[in-house]
């Protein structure tokens, strides 16, 4: 555990030959048409060799230095893999019409727990496609290094980070093999709380060998403070 490097990526990604299709930058996702609110626009953080990422992309920084920029060119086998013929299957249209969607052509949908995209509505059956939309595609990654942990603080600063986007506000203690960490009162409304903390403790026992994660949280009562404010 003690040789896993903990990093932050900045990268932009597009097809080869192709339009951008993901990005760590707002800027350029609001540019290209892709910005999305619920995403956390950030240099995304890494456990370099960890499947965190695509094969391709996670072999070309295992070798990066801090604050290294390169082009990194991604073959389908090391990214999401070739098309597959036997992901392409027929539904019903009555199936659809239980859940209330109205399949068009192009559109994203979910079955059997499964992402997938409708290629055809026709006769009463749709065709889905279950392959991921850049399956069979050769991308292009702008990628730099812009910044690695290297004290035990640090690393479990960038594993909050990986469940929360943020570690600020976050206060952590650290025993030989204890991590307490006290939550900040702005995400207790978090209704994927109980998940994140899931989430980050698994990472915490795995990327670093923590024995136990103890989270303590503070809640105040407001009608308190309104009479602290009125004195």
């Amino acid at each position: 555990m003690a040789g896993k490097r903990f990093v932050k990526l900045a990268y932009t990604g597009r097809v080869k030959d192709g339009e951008i299709f993901d990005s760590t930058s707002e800027e350029i996702a609001k540019r290209e048409g892709f910005y999305s609110e619920e995403k956390f626009y950030s240099p995304m953080t890494v456990v370099v060799g960890e499947g965190q990422v695509l094969a391709g992309l996670d072999d070309a920084i295992s070798g990066m230095k801090l604050g290294e920029e390169k082009e990194v060119v991604i073959p389908p086998q090391k990214a999401y893999g070739h098309r597959n013929p036997d992901h392409v299957r027929l539904v019903s249209l009555g199936e659809f019409r239980k859940k209330n969607i109205n399949p068009i052509p192009g559109m994203p949908v979910e079955l059997d727990g499964r992402r997938a995209r409708i290629q055809t509505v026709s006769g009463g059956r749709v065709r889905v496609d279950f392959n991921h939309e850049l399956a069979g595609k050769t991308l292009v990654f702008e990628v730099k290094l812009v910044d690695e942990a290297k004290t035990r603080k640090q690393k479990i600063n960038y594993v909050i980070e990986r469940s929360f986007n943020s570690s600020e506000d976050f206060d952590v203690k650290t025993g030989k093999n204890e991590v307490e960490i006290k939550l900040p009162e702005k995400i207790y409304k978090d209704k994927n709380l109980l998940l994140r903390k899931a989430s980050l403790s698994a990472e915490l026992f795995r990327y670093l060998g923590v024995g136990e994660v103890v989270y303590t949280e503070s809640w105040k009562n407001p009608e308190s403070a309104v009479k602290e404010e009125k004195k």
